[in-house]
């Protein structure tokens, strides 16, 4: 397990999640002896498809960074009307004691990526290494059951609440059981290895720059507090650390602006 660096939180509204990641994801038993989210996916002998009854949605994910990091982390959120929505099925079906699973793909990508069951309602703590920066509030938890690609061609046959192709549907729409337990069959039966899996080590690698960046920014404003007569906006810097991370060293911009005097 690897932790470079402290997790980088804001404010009390913001979740901490500490780095993990190991070198080989695609022996799940040994990345789960690291990784616990990873134990439970891809098992052979669920049979959730036979299952009487259950809710179903469809999410997309506009990149395969934050599926990346739902499946480690074992937590997901989407807009605001769909985490309503979510939240809302999730309490419906605790009084019914059914599950709700969620079928995963990635925009543009031509496939599903996995399904996953939703394991708690809406959280207000916001996850802060999105690959959209500061775009998606709060959380819920997730158990990733699948991790497979599964090409839309198994998909076209059926079709969502809308009547239309799953393949097409819109993120957050709702299946009917019937489809998304021919879904959820089509997961269980496909034999293909393939899967983002394949690509951890190298979206582990964004995740490992995207907490080192944010981190600095934390120094940076944490430093700020102790020269009150700053002149100059932190987001000047930011811009300038965004264009030149090699030649704009944090000591030399300290050495140079701090000594300015003050407007």
């Amino acid at each position: 397990m690897n932790n470079h660096y402290e997790p980088y939180v804001r404010n009390k509204r913001d979740l901490k999640v500490p780095y993990i990641s190991c070198q080989d994801y695609t022996n799940l038993e040994q990345a789960a002896k690291l990784i616990p989210a990873l134990k439970q996916i891809n098992q052979s002998d669920r049979h959730l498809a036979d299952a009487a009854n259950a809710h179903t949605y469809i999410l997309r994910s506009n990149n395969d960074d934050d599926i990346h990091k739902s499946i480690k982390y074992g937590i997901w959120t989407s807009s605001k009307e769909n985490n309503e929505k979510l939240n809302a099925k999730y309490l419906e079906a605790q009084q019914e004691g059914i599950p709700v699973y969620l079928f995963f793909s990635v925009v543009r990508s031509g496939q599903f990526v996995g399904v996953a069951k939703l394991t708690s309602g809406y959280k207000e703590e916001s996850f802060q290494y999105w690959w959209e920066i500061k775009k998606w509030k709060g959380h819920f938890n997730v158990q990733w059951l699948y991790v497979k690609d599964v090409p839309n061609k198994h998909f076209e046959h059926l079709r969502n609440s809308d009547n239309v192709e799953v393949t097409r549907s819109r993120d957050g729409v709702c299946l009917s059981w019937e489809t998304g337990k021919e879904m959820m069959k089509i997961f269980e039966e496909f034999s293909d290895k393939k899967s983002i899996l394949n690509d951890f080590t190298v979206i582990d690698e964004r995740e490992q720059a995207l907490r080192q960046y944010k981190y600095q920014m934390q120094q940076q404003r944490n430093q700020q507090q102790y020269y009150p007569y700053y002149p100059y906006q932190y987001y000047d810097y930011q811009q300038q650390y965004q264009q030149y991370p090699q030649q704009y060293q944090q000591q030399q911009y300290q050495n140079y602006y701090w000594q300015q005097p003050q407007k």
